[in-house]
């Protein structure tokens, strides 16, 4: 992984087993060695054909892969850790949305301290007015977090404020981050006398009060586009989603098998053969499980039958009919990649698109209406920002 995460699993004597002596098919330059500490450029474009050319059950160990990479222990000594283990993971040492947008100083990455501020991303998704607003849908809090590929990236662009990416797309057609760039968003619950935390959740004391772990979405460039500018429309899959899930979060077994369309568990033995490889054994992160994955619009790139992939909490606007109750949902229309790929800006307008949650293959004609009834067509001058949706919410 990084160099940072190296330091950790030398520090905490993890020993690191390939994939392949666990019994699986492993997929060549992905799975086999030391898959933990590659640098993410690395094992991201080692395991590209393993995720996109391979079967669904490829992509569901390669999920618990990146799952298990991001949450490699790091010491907490402040506020105890995680479930007041004096450790936590990796990725809350990384920059968060605030870190990343809001600041003038550069993220000290090399300091691998976990924050123990809540910092969730303030511009939340207004869907009734069709624009970005300060507004949370359900009042949970939600952390954006990103490695130092997506980083470096997006400060050396200009991307972090809206002037700059006016400037940027003056000389550039597209956004194109880095192959190895991963993207988070943790969800997190506080604990209270009338909410508390249910029976094996892992929870964290941040100075605002403690909190409990809800899930974790995660998305991995890992191939270029042979041309970055079809990025609104292309099946050609660049990046990997995936989104984790508390287990136990009421509804949740019900709307992934009936609901998400492309899952393939895998039995709890190879789960936990994963968890020991990287150090992981023993942590309480069986409590979590995917959702599912997905690379592209359509199942197999057809642009016949959407895929579904989302989080019931994160993406509860998307459930129906009553987004509070994920058990009774008959419909989710929720799709990582679709809703990815229409973050994009008008050059010609200086305006993001609108804010929506398209499922299935998009083409020009796709539009949606901002909060003053202007409807927007992703045809008319729309740039693909590639799938960041961080960019339009948080550049000002």
């Amino acid at each position: 992984m990084t160099k940072l995460a190296i330091c950790a699993s030398i520090a905490f004597g993890v020993t690191i087993l390939p994939l392949s002596a666990l019994g699986q098919d492993a997929g060549a330059g992905c799975t086999d060695g030391d898959w933990v500490n590659k640098p993410d450029a690395a094992f991201a474009a080692d395991c590209a054909a393993f995720a996109f050319d391979g079967s669904l059950e490829d992509r569901e160990r390669l999920a618990w892969m990146f799952f298990a990479r991001v949450n490699q222990l790091i010491p907490s000594p402040q506020n105890g850790g995680m479930s007041g283990s004096g450790q936590a993971p990796l990725w809350m040492a990384w920059p968060t949305d605030p870190d990343t947008f809001g600041s003038r100083t550069m993220f000290d990455f090399a300091a691998m301290t976990p924050r123990i501020e809540m910092e969730p991303s303030i511009e939340k998704k207004d869907l009734n007015a069709g624009r970005v607003s300060t507004a949370d849908p359900d009042g949970a809090n939600e952390e954006v977090t990103r490695n130092e590929v997506s980083y470096d990236y997006l400060v050396e662009s200009g991307l972090t404020t809206k002037v700059d990416v006016a400037t940027f797309f003056t000389t550039n057609d597209y956004v194109d981050m880095p192959v190895g760039s991963v993207e988070l968003k943790a969800s997190w619950l506080q604990v209270t006398p009338g909410s508390p935390a249910p029976a094996g959740a892992l929870t964290f004391k941040f100075d605002s009060g403690e909190y409990w772990w809800r899930g974790l979405h995660i998305m991995v460039k890992m191939r270029k586009l042979a041309d970055p500018a079809t990025a609104l429309y292309t099946e050609d899959p660049s990046w990997f989603w995936t989104t984790f899930e508390f287990n136990d979060n009421p509804g949740v077994a019900k709307v992934r098998e009936t609901l998400i369309t492309q899952r393939a568990p895998l039995p709890q033995d190879q789960v936990g053969a994963i968890l020991e490889a990287a150090g992981l054994g023993g942590f309480g992160l069986e409590v979590f499980g995917p959702n599912g994955t997905q690379i592209r619009f359509t199942e197999d790139g057809t642009g016949e039958t959407p895929v579904i992939l989302g989080h019931t909490d994160m993406e509860d606007f998307a459930g129906a009919p009553n987004t509070a109750q994920p058990r009774y949902w008959t419909r989710f229309e929720a799709s990582c990649h679709a809703c990815h790929a229409t973050a994009s800006y008008d050059p010609g307008t200086g305006q993001f698109f609108p804010f929506s949650v398209p499922t299935g293959a998009l083409d020009p004609a796709y539009n949606v209406s901002d909060s003053a009834g202007t409807v927007h067509y992703l045809g008319q001058g729309y740039k693909s920002l590639d799938f960041m949706w961080p960019i339009a919410f948080q550049a000002h």
